[in-house]
């Protein structure tokens, strides 16, 4: 499926980039329920959350709108959100940049009467209402034994992270680690390495790694620039590293061609679109005064070559009837 980009859900919804943000300022009218999805930053992985959100908005008859920093920079998702609340939307979902970082802007939101869940990322400092996305320590755990059985239970792995201290992604290191060390003790962590979310950084890092541990069996990204980065670098025609395993999370379409052309041994797919049609059921439930769990687990997909070539439509099929 090919998702609607950054740019034209941006015109979509009528926005415009203003101090490093695209937002939809307009008031809904009297009665009108509208809802505002507030990704970290613009980035492709966010396209098929987006796209849920838009088809479950209209199954149910009720206006969307996106409004995105164009970094991921914490300042720049606060002054979003500002912009989205004195739009006075019926509720906002929200991919949480810092849980602590955003507990006064979330809780101001919420003060003021407007729905608030988050997906992706929580916020459990604040007063959100649900989180909506991958229950990640178990991913991270799942992740450590996919990754133990491919190692053989032993020697050295490496860990590219984009954005140490975010908790998301923290919990996927934690049950990443956990397994290890419950299922393969003899494997070890010689590195753990910050991205912070961008793919030269991503490159960089994993120059060092293979320079400072010549006898690295594997690498793990924790988000989805890592990946690509550690293809970039294997890709290149000076590379000698042979028969590194590779795996992380999430489908950047650099991963997926990875795992085509075999550098890449598996990743982890989140559920996306999932995230984006239950975030807007979740909010309209909300809305309209019924409870709501705190919590929903939207589940992750291991994708290897062997379902490579259908695992989108997989999870798009689970929506078809709704």
């Amino acid at each position: 499926m090919k998702w609607i980009g950054s740019i034209a859900a941006a015109l979509l919804c009528g926005a415009t980039l203003l101090g490093g943000i695209a937002s939809c300022e307009k008031a809904p009218e009297a009665g009108q329920k509208v809802f505002v999805m507030v990704p970290k930053g613009i980035h492709s992985y966010y396209e098929p959350c987006w796209q849920g959100f838009q088809d479950a908005a209209k199954k149910y008859g009720v206006e969307v709108k996106k409004s995105e920093p164009t970094k991921f920079e914490l300042p720049l998702q606060v002054q979003t959100l500002e912009s989205v609340i004195a739009s006075k939307p019926t509720g906002i979902a929200i991919s949480a940049l810092d849980d602590k970082g955003l507990k006064n802007i979330i809780d101001k939101a919420s003060d003021a009467g407007i729905k608030v869940i988050t997906f992706d990322a929580p916020a459990p400092s604040s007063k959100e209402l649900c989180y909506v996305g991958t229950a990640n320590d178990k991913a991270g755990y799942d992740a450590g034994v996919e990754i133990a059985k491919l190692m053989n239970n032993e020697g050295e792995v490496a860990i590219l992270e984009g954005g140490i201290g975010t908790l998301n992604l923290d919990d996927r290191f934690e049950g990443f680690k956990k397994a290890l060390a419950e299922k393969a003790p003899k494997i070890s962590i010689v590195a753990r390495e910050d991205t912070h979310g961008d793919l030269a950084e991503a490159t960089t890092r994993t120059e060092n790694i293979l320079t400072a541990h010549p006898n690295l069996k594997a690498i793990f990204g924790v988000s989805s620039e890592c990946v690509p980065g550690v293809i970039s670098v294997l890709k290149r025609p000076d590379n000698t590293k042979t028969g590194l395993i590779v795996a992380g999370f999430d489908d950047d379409p650099a991963t997926i061609a990875g795992i085509k052309a075999g550098i890449v041994q598996f990743c982890i797919v989140q559920k996306t679109y999932k995230m984006g049609w239950v975030s807007l059921e979740m909010l309209l439930d909300a809305s309209n005064g019924k409870s709501i769990p705190t919590q929903v687990d939207t589940g992750v997909t291991l994708v290897t070559k062997a379902n490579v070539d259908t695992y989108m439509q997989d999870a798009v099929k689970e929506f078809s009837g709704k």
